[in-house]
């Protein structure tokens, strides 16, 4: 019957055609195969109407939704998106009225690709498609997404990357904007709130009303947002307007789950300085008349930029007395962050996912800049370096992607949320800001708004847009290196000096670990160097485009010592020669903090490449010491790791070490008036502690610190909520679990289940199960995948716990095969495919061949898993190299010493 009929309507189109006069194709289009990556051509939507009707306590949502749309010819199919929705009417209505029945054909291609087909071709012009149907809520926080806290049920929406097609049947991809008009019938007395102002709501009778929307400007499907549910909602405040930008002021409200209301306060008081300091930054006033933030009771992500309606996890935006400084700076940086995305990436949006990097990578740089104009004490810059460093891991493997990367599959989409988007791309941004200057560089990112807002870009516009505005047509070679190709430059510099004058040799390769594959001269940057040469008082600033392999610079007279990467912003590794690297040592404190950051991440960076002698890091981080806090900071996680694979007499040895060098340093921040430190000391303050409780050598501190946990949680006595400070917790809850075992792991978990707070709870459950003893660590693991109450953003809290548990990633990892069906299913939609990455914790050969085997036999489970895969293997084989060779080297040293 389909056969039939399919090859009727293909014989009447060749007869048409054939009428047809020569040269001129009337043939309505019927194209055949399934997309599996963009849509075909030819079908534009132009506006949703969309009405839903909700419920949180029923399974599933209803729908009727009608898109209008262009047609370039006479279309007989249409391609779109839905990967849930059961469609049950369809049609196409006409301008005169006509409707033309259609039927819908879904599951013809990976991410709910599917197709209507009409009972008579849809002729050239506009249409609207008319559709009906159902859905179940999704449980694994994409789409339109349902979960329950305290007892009560919350909707609440994800859609990027591709799962608006989730919650109705549409063109789900970043190239078409339109505009949205929705409303929504929910239960009386629910909060219901989307990405449109709030015009209405009507009874709509049996105790249900319907919320009426305005419509909102041209936005992309995965900016959709609704949020539904007995949500405490904040006092309404306005945001003022700023003369020449706007002409009115902007509705600010907070949304969070019950009970949980007031901890808004802090986030909705700091918006209006980002808020306006943005909008003069991009001299566009805020495009989209009201903001809602509103704080999700669960989320896979920390916040999403929803267009006027901002969802965020709790820890992301929740605030109060108990929140550490470190969270308090991770939530402004998160909401600056996507306020930031209201212009790049809502205003202004990616035409396709290869340049999603461009509003990630923008936003990530946007809130650092940000909070360094609204809050100059607050030492923001540093965390821009910070980032560009912590990207250096990933950007270090053979496997590495480059920023800007291809993206054929859906797998590839979600490979393009990470650090080398997010950190190295904003990274990559800060070092050219630095080489144009900061008035030319705002006046591209100026330019780029007034070209395209509402519209689609791409990287070339936004190169064109940089080039137009800073007036540097020179730039863009050197840009493209950095983000079309992966890895990081190395930078081989020796200084020389003959007769009074000094020069600088610079020659360039990858960067590449020990036991990497990587070619190391395969590759070749333009890198906008900058170096700073001192003699006596005299500072010289010395920069040059890079573009050869290897090149010589004066550097005027011979000097003092040569600082190869000045103020730390340039996005490159570097290694000097025996004799400079001594001078730029014994000159350390003279750096400035972002200096002293990338001097200890040469350090670190040469002894995993092989370069840097175990003696030579030693001495360098003990002359760290008496530097800048956030460089100080910067060695904790390799001294955690190296302490993990050393053997117990020398771990013994490097915990003396330990105690040695930073023990001084604790005791002076410690007994220091809080109010006398930087914001960066104080960080420090609540971080050293930590590092010396695990490495160190503190039995009794250990002891008293477990004992406060336990009073925490009221084990065997009253609960005690201030007997540990915030940043203590997830330190504390793992020593006594190391210290106590299962007698006091047994009542924590109770305790932490038992808990309303997202970010407690989170730090406990993975604090238990990374300390853990290897049995009770695959107990934990298994309970989360199959009994225990966390929710699937905590169950994956937990598998990293797990992994990152150096004892018991054997039993881990068995585990986590053991129940690999049952995790999958509970875990985050865009989780599914990250677990391939575990197989890094393994650390050996086999273990990554093993790991191997396994994740391709479950390939089916976890589409787009291929290349978190391969870099899980290349860090478990690099850990192997590692383990071999440095390890007993620095065994040695720490014996000698």
């Amino acid at each position: 019957m389909v056969r039939f009929r399919l090859a009727a309507l293909l014989i009447g189109a060749a007869l048409t055609a054939c009428g047809a006069p020569s040269g001129v194709d009337t043939a309505p289009v019927k194209q055949l195969e399934a997309p599996g990556g963009k849509l075909p051509e030819g079908v534009t939507p132009t506006v949703y109407r969309l009405d839903l009707r909700t419920d949180p306590s029923a399974p599933g949502f209803s729908g009727e939704v009608e898109i209008d749309v262009t047609l370039d010819k006479a279309h007989a199919r249409i391609w779109l998106h839905a990967l849930g929705p059961d469609i049950l009417t369809a049609f196409a209505r006409l301008p005169d009225g006509r409707e033309v029945p259609a039927s819908f054909t879904g599951d013809q291609a990976e991410g709910g690709v599917g197709y209507l087909d009409f009972d008579t071709p849809l002729p050239a012009g506009t249409a609207t498609l008319v559709m009906s149907y159902e859905a179940p809520y999704n449980f694994g926080l994409a789409g339109l997404y349902k979960v329950t806290q305290g007892g009560r049920d919350y909707l609440a929406t994800q859609m990027e990357a591709i799962d608006a097609r989730r919650m109705v049947p549409s063109f789900d991809e970043p190239r078409f904007k339109t505009p949205w008009v929705l409303t929504v019938t929910a239960p009386e007395g629910l909060k219901v709130v989307a990405n449109g102002i709030h015009l209405a709501a009507e009874p709509a009778g049996e105790g249900f009303e319907r919320h009426v929307f305005a419509p909102t400007r041209p936005i992309q499907s995965y900016l959709l947002a609704l949020v539904v549910g007995p949500y405490d909602e904040s006092e309404l405040v306005w945001i003022d307007y700023q003369s020449g930008l706007r002409p009115a002021h902007i509705p600010l409200r907070g949304f969070a789950a019950a009970g949980k209301g007031d901890k808004l306060a802090d986030a909705l008081a700091i918006t209006s300085d980002m808020l306006l300091w943005q909008e003069e930054y991009f001299a566009a006033a805020y495009p989209y008349g009201k903001l809602d933030l509103i704080a999700a009771p669960d989320f896979a992500y920390g916040a999403m930029e929803n267009a006027g309606a901002i969802i965020y996890r709790e820890g992301a935006l929740l605030i109060d007395e108990r929140t550490s400084l470190t969270q308090r700076r991770s939530i402004y940086s998160t909401h600056a962050h996507e306020l930031a995305h209201q212009w790049f990436g809502n205003l202004v949006t990616p035409a396709w996912w290869d340049d999603i990097w461009l509003n990630e990578a923008f936003a990530t740089w946007m809130a650092n800049k940000t909070m360094a104009a609204i809050d100059p004490g607050g030492e923001w810059p540093l965390a821009r370096i910070a980032g560009g460093l912590g990207a250096m891991g990933n950007d270090s493997l053979q496997s590495a992607r480059q920023v800007r990367n291809p993206v054929l599959t859906n797998g590839d989409i979600n490979d393009a949320f990470d650090s080398i988007t997010y950190q190295k791309g904003g990274s990559v941004l800060s070092m050219f800001e630095t080489y144009l200057g900061e008035d030319r560089f705002r006046e591209g990112i100026r330019v780029h708004m007034r070209r395209f807002a509402d519209g689609v870009a791409d990287v070339d516009d936004f190169m064109e847009s940089l080039e137009q505005g800073s007036g540097d047509t020179g730039v863009t070679a050197s840009f493209r290196t950095f983000i079309l190709q992966p890895g990081i430059p190395m930078l081989d510099i020796s200084v020389s000096c003959e007769g009074g004058k000094g020069e600088m040799t610079v020659a360039q390769s990858r960067y590449a670990p020990l036991g990497s594959e990587i070619e190391r001269t395969a590759t070749l940057w333009q890198v906008p160097f900058a170096a700073r040469a001192v003699s006596g008082n005299d500072s010289t600033l010395i920069t040059k485009m890079l573009t050869a392999r290897e090149e010589t610079l004066p550097v005027g007279a011979c000097p003092d010592y040569v600082m190869p990467n000045a103020g730390g912003t340039g996005y490159w590794r570097f290694a000097l020669d025996e004799a400079s690297a001594e001078k730029l040592s014994a000159n350390y404190t003279s750096l400035s903090a972002g200096e002293q950051m990338v001097f200890v991440d040469a350090l670190t960076s040469g002894y995993n490449a092989g370069s840097v002698s175990p003696a030579a890091l030693l001495s360098g981080l003990e002359a760290s010491v008496h530097g800048s806090p956030a460089a100080i900071s910067l060695s904790f996680g390799f001294l955690r790791a190296a302490h993990a694979r050393l053997d117990s007499g020398s771990q013994k040895s490097l915990s003396a070490w330990t105690e040695r060098t930073y023990g001084p340093l604790a005791r002076r921040l410690q007994s220091a008036n809080p109010a006398s430190l930087s914001v960066q000391e104080t960080l420090l303050r609540e971080s050293l502690p930590a590092l010396l409780l695990d490495i160190g050598n503190q039995p009794a501190a250990r002891e008293a610190l477990a004992r406060r946990a336990e009073a925490y949680i009221g084990y065997r006595q009253g609960a005690n909520p201030n007997s540990l400070q915030a940043h203590e917790i997830s330190n504390a809850f793992g020593i006594a679990a190391e210290e106590r075992g299962w007698t006091f792991i047994e009542p924590a978990l109770a305790y932490a289940l038992a808990s309303q707070n997202q970010t407690e709870r989170g730090a406990i459950l993975r604090a238990l199960v990374a300390r853990a003893e290897p049995r009770i660590a695959a107990e934990l693991v298994s309970g989360a995948a199959t009994t225990l109450p966390v929710s699937p953003s905590e169950l994956y809290t937990m598998l990293g716990g797990g992994f990152a548990n150096t004892r018991a990633v054997n039993e881990v990892w068995t585990a986590f095969q053991q129940n690999f069906d049952a995790i999958i299913e509970k875990l985050p939609e865009v989780r599914k495919q990250q677990v391939a990455a575990f197989a890094g914790s393994l650390c050996s050969a086999s273990g990554a061949a093993e790991a191997k085997a396994f994740f391709e036999s479950k390939a089916a489970m976890i589409p787009g898993y291929e290349r978190k895969l391969a870099q899980g293997i290349e860090q478990a084989q690099l850990c192997a190299a590692q383990v071999e060779k440095r390890i007993p080297e620095l065994a040695a040293t720490l014996a000698a010493r």
